[in-house]
């Protein structure tokens, strides 16, 4: 006798098969998304690197984190920077900061395909919002530190005080523009979250427990979570 459809026996192991296909799928798809993203995120930071090292050929200096004179303004306004970037030199308004706690300090200027595709927060949230945020790589502002501490004075010195530039970390996925050491875990506890002063200097392991970094040398790789925060050296330019 013929049937027509199919009986309820067949149709429970056809939706055990997708269920399970899906089961598979899933998770493959999940990490070729996350490489995919790890891939384009490198890009940037390499992109980067390539801007930075035409700003070293014409200063013979690293890029300072900070630009001082004639604005205080963060390393992504510095005009030589982001002519090397193909970007437009940012007005006077994008340098002066904003009041501190009421959004983000100065004006986004930034393009979004310079944002890591894995920084949630900043690309959800627009420059109207509260700490809106436009960029979510950070420079290593630890290195002023230790360089006022050896006595060899700051970022904006010429380069040949940097030891072992290819084992030190100059920048770095981060929440905003700047990172330290000694605020490198807050990641862990808060992830891709803004809150102000708590996630300052957030180094952000937004790729499979790690992030992508540039070393002083300007090659770019990829650390564990481990070899950031368990690894004081790295931020240390002068060991």
């Amino acid at each position: 006798m013929r049937r027509d459809g199919f009986t309820l026996v067949e149709l429970l192991v056809v939706i055990a098969v997708i269920a399970l296909l899906m089961a598979i799928l899933v998770p493959v798809l999940q990490r070729a998304r996350g490489q995919a993203q790890r891939i384009i995120c490198m890009s940037n930071l390499r992109n980067f690197s390539m801007a930075h090292k035409q700003y070293q050929a014409e200063t013979e200096k690293y890029l300072p984190h900070t630009n001082y004179e004639p604005y205080y303004t963060p390393w992504y306004n510095n005009d030589l920077f982001r002519a090397a970037l193909g970007l437009r030199t940012a007005t006077d308004e994008e340098k002066t900061r904003r009041p501190i706690g009421e959004i983000q300090e100065w004006p986004a200027n930034m393009p979004r395909k310079f944002i890591c595709p894995s920084a949630t927060y900043a690309l959800s949230h627009g420059e109207n919002g509260l700490y809106a945020i436009d960029r979510s790589y950070g420079v290593n502002v630890d290195g002023d530190y230790y360089a006022m501490k050896g006595g060899v004075g700051s970022l904006s010195d010429k380069e040949s005080w940097v030891k072992q530039p290819s084992t030190k970390l100059f920048m770095a996925d981060a929440l905003d523009w700047w990172v330290s050491y000694y605020f490198c875990e807050e990641y862990l506890e808060h992830g891709e979250t803004w809150l102000g002063f708590k996630t300052y200097g957030m180094t952000a392991f937004r790729h499979n427990d790690g992030l992508n970094v540039m070393y002083w040398d300007g090659h770019c790789g990829r650390l564990r979570t481990e070899e950031v925060i368990d690894n004081p050296a790295l931020w240390d330019p002068l060991k």
